[in-house]
C-alpha cells in the first residue's frame, strides 16, 4: 500500500467534520445546513462505491466508535494496517468533499 496522502492538517479538518456528523448521528444535534448534509451524504455515497473498505473502516471507527484493534483482529491484519486504511479513507473523503 503506498504512504498515505494526507497531512496531520488535513486530517484534523476531515476529523472535525467526521465529530459533526457523529454528533448528528448519535444525538441528532444537526449543525448542518440541508444542502450540506445532501452533499456529505453523497459524498459517502462515493467514497462507498469507490473505496467500500475505507469506507467501512471510517463508519465504524469514527461513527459507531469501533476500535481500530477490534476491527484489525476481526480482519486479521495489523492494526497499524487499519489506521493507514482510514487515513487512505480520510485522504479519498476530503477529495470527493471539495470537489463540489
Amino acid at each position: 500500500m503506498s504512504k498515505t496522502l494526507i497531512t496531520d492538517k488535513e486530517h484534523r479538518r476531515f476529523e472535525d467534520i467526521i465529530f459533526k456528523v457523529w454528533r448528528v448521528y448519535e444525538f441528532g444535534e444537526n449543525e448542518f445546513t440541508q444542502a450540506e448534509t445532501k452533499h456529505i451524504n453523497k459524498v459517502f455515497e462515493q467514497l462507498n462505491a469507490e473505496h467500500p473498505r475505507e469506507y467501512k473502516i471510517i463508519v465504524r471507527h469514527h461513527l459507531k466508535r469501533t476500535y481500530y484493534t477490534i476491527i484489525a483482529r476481526e480482519q486479521g491484519v495489523s492494526e497499524g494496517y487499519i489506521r493507514k486504511l482510514a487515513k487512505n479513507g480520510a485522504y479519498y473523503f476530503l477529495k470527493y468533499y471539495d470537489d463540489k
